[in-house]
């Protein structure tokens, strides 16, 4: 068993703000000299420059945080400095969440926290809530109103923001781990495509989409897909989508070819990484987030204040290149890109010890296939897709549901593939049923109500969609709604509904 090595933030300069300032409070005025022989004993700060340092002081000295008297050499505490040191004793963030309302109800649905918001927080954005797809309409003050999408295609996960980055070592373990899975189902043919491994890369296309399998872990690739998107950007003026995971990186870009992607990560300046990363990231609401809750531990704005997006922005603009500035981006590249790392890979690939390669075939791979589910709903049904379906059809179609009669009450169980729309109640003639999928929803008179009129508009369609596991009534109102060039691909939308239904229920 192996233990994820500790990430260490060297010359934090936030830190040091805070222990510059505690320094005064402690002597009431302290020799400069002093302060910086104390801090280059720490191994954390043994890197730190004197110019640095100073840079430190004199941005506190310049929000009056202290005071530096340069002629002889002391840091002077403040009033000011004492009101930040007890407001920031502990330099942990306030993670703040926004509550949700479907705009059409009005109602309360659930929570967003913060680091979701500023990763994806723009009207527009579609992502998964209570196992459904909703769209961004906007934003007041710490309230999202949001609007009901038709499918999932492109949607992210709310719950996003939870999950633990996949490190790099164990990303190559269990690329290397993949090639004594290729025998099973879903990874059946894969080997007439590539063999998974950690010294290739490999680029397919589907679409508009490409695929670069990159099995370096959550934030090296979320670097290295920011890197490839910005240059690609810069080159052909275009916008670059962007989805990663640990395994692989997907971009959504048009005018563009396998070979143009391969040339852009073969000749990535490895000098100039931290340059281009700065300018993908700086716009982003992501870095907004991360320079917020530096700019409180720096003593810029109050740890209880919360500004607009337009606000922080303002602030930012006249902050750019000081040591808030600077601190936000080490953040960012330690805790959420992993830079160190990546240009590593990328010194691999420049030494040919990391190849990349290009897979030309008429069809994608099924690991490919496996990242690109997600977000793409009709992406290649497969043979192997083929089977699955035709499991799920017979699975649904041998699913007893509970029909009720709503003028008598009588109650019918009738598999799916029995149902007749012609069915009427044999007690008192009633054709008017609601739809019930266990004893217990026989309790909710509302559900029972919405399913019967379902079942009067849409026929045995209904019947077969609301049949599937974890499928509400609701999900099944937008399946219906949606057009289908054929039966592969409404099951193909029941096997996605039933996934988020599944993730929902476990959650």
């Amino acid at each position: 068993m192996k233990i994820e090595k500790p990430e260490i933030h060297y010359n934090a300069l936030d830190v040091l703000a805070n222990q510059i300032v505690g320094m005064t409070l402690e002597y009431g005025e302290v020799n400069v000299d002093l302060v910086w022989d104390t801090i280059k004993r720490s191994y954390i700060y043994k890197d730190l420059t004197y110019e640095e340092f100073l840079n430190i002081i004199n941005f506190l000295d310049s929000i009056k945080i202290l005071i530096y008297d340069r002629e002889n050499k002391k840091l002077i505490k403040t009033r000011k400095g004492l009101f930040y040191f007890l407001d920031n004793i502990s330099m942990i963030p306030d993670e703040k969440s926004y509550d949700v309302y479907d705009i059409t109800t009005g109602q309360k649905i659930g929570i967003l926290h913060e680091e979701f918001v500023a990763k994806h927080g723009n009207p527009g954005t579609i992502f998964i809530l209570r196992s459904l797809p909703w769209k961004i309409e906007k934003i007041e003050k710490k309230k999202i109103f949001v609007g009901l999408e038709k499918d999932f295609e492109s949607a992210i996960p709310s719950w996003e923001g939870e999950l633990l980055p996949v490190p790099l070592e164990v990303a190559q373990e269990a690329q290397e781990i993949k090639r004594d899975l290729l025998n099973f189902d879903e990874l059946k043919n894969q080997e007439l495509y590539f063999y998974p491994n950690k010294d290739n890369i490999y680029i397919e296309q589907y679409r508009d989409w490409f695929i670069i399998h990159s099995p370096f872990g959550s934030k090296i690739n979320d670097a290295l897909s920011r890197l490839i998107s910005q240059i690609l950007s810069e080159k052909y003026g275009i916008v670059v989508g962007i989805k990663t995971d640990p395994y692989r990186i997907m971009l959504k870009a048009g005018y563009v070819t396998k070979e143009n992607i391969k040339e852009v990560i073969e000749n990535i300046d490895l000098d100039n990484v931290e340059n281009i990363l700065e300018k993908a990231i700086v716009n982003t609401d992501l870095f907004l987030w991360k320079f917020s809750h530096v700019a409180k531990r720096f003593g810029v704005i109050r740890k209880d204040a919360d500004y607009s997006k337009s606000t922080l922005r303002r602030i930012l603009d006249h902050l750019i290149g000081t040591p808030v500035y600077k601190e936000t981006l080490n953040e960012l590249f330690i805790e959420k890109l992993d830079v160190k790392n990546l240009k590593m890979i990328l010194k691999k690939i420049k030494e040919r010890k990391i190849k990349v390669n290009i897979v030309d075939r008429e069809n994608i791979s099924p690991l490919a296939i496996l990242g690109l589910e997600e977000y793409v709903s009709d992406v290649l049904i497969s043979d192997k897709w083929r089977e699955v379906l035709k499991l799920v059809k017979e699975r649904i179609e041998n699913t007893e549901l509970i029909f009720v009669c709503m003028a008598c009450g009588t109650k019918y169980k009738i598999k799916v593939k029995d149902y007749d729309e012609k069915f009427k109640c044999k007690k008192c003639g009633g054709q008017y049923f609601g739809v019930a999928k266990s004893e217990k929803d026989l309790e909710d008179e509302k559900k029972l109500n919405i399913t019967a009129e379902l079942l009067r508009n849409y026929g045995k369609k209904f019947v077969f969609i609301y049949a599937g596991k974890g499928i509400s009534y609701l999900s099944a109102k937008f399946l219906l709604k949606k057009e289908y060039k054929n039966e592969d691909e409404l099951l193909m939308n029941i096997i996605e509904y039933e996934k988020r239904g599944i993730k929902f229920a476990k959650r």
